[in-house]
């Protein structure tokens, strides 16, 4: 099964956002192409985190560019600050940055502390592109569907608290 028949009945809204536009992904023209493979895909450029384009948005792609490993912890922290002032389901991310397993590491206690799923790939190794890409995406599709659930038993816990009162109120009227 390819990825195209995967998200073939599904329209995926990515966004790309260099977050050093000095500098120009080498590999933005790849990306976009193996992106364009996995179905109907609207690739929309963002000029900030804070562009008003950014949502709705099925997956964040962040260019790093030349971010390099001594950066990348303060980096990160104020970009996934960012992502969470939105105020909606975190959009996962794919961070496009040569940074190296040690500093990966070392923030690998603040992101599983983290609300917000991200992944750091290294320009050279966009083979691993599209299920890198199915993976962040069946989870925010899972976050959307417990948002879901969590609205319905709002809903059904308002509806028994009012059966509640209707028989509280039938037992001092009989």
């Amino acid at each position: 099964m390819s990825s195209l028949t995967i998200f073939a009945k599904k329209h995926l809204r990515i966004c790309y956002w260099n977050a050093e536009p000095r500098f120009v992904f080498p590999g933005k023209m790849a990306l976009e192409k193996k992106l364009g493979l996995l179905g109907d895909v609207t690739f929309v450029e963002l000029q900030s985190l804070d562009d008003k384009n950014f949502h709705p948005c099925d997956l964040l792609i962040i260019a790093g560019g030349n971010l390099d490993d001594e950066a990348f912890t303060k980096w990160i922290t104020a970009v996934r600050k960012r992502v969470k002032q939105q105020g909606k389901i975190w959009t996962p991310a794919l961070i496009l940055a040569s940074i190296s397993f040690s500093t990966l590491d070392e923030n690998l206690v603040e992101a599983v502390k983290s609300n917000w799923y991200f992944d750091v790939l290294n320009a050279d190794h966009l083979e691993s592109l599209p299920i890198r890409v199915a993976n962040l995406l069946r989870i925010h599709d899972h976050l959307h569907e417990l948002r879901r659930y969590d609205e319905q038993l709002e809903v059904l816990n308002e509806q028994v608290e009012e059966l509640q009162r209707q028989l509280l109120a039938l037992g001092k009227n009989p």
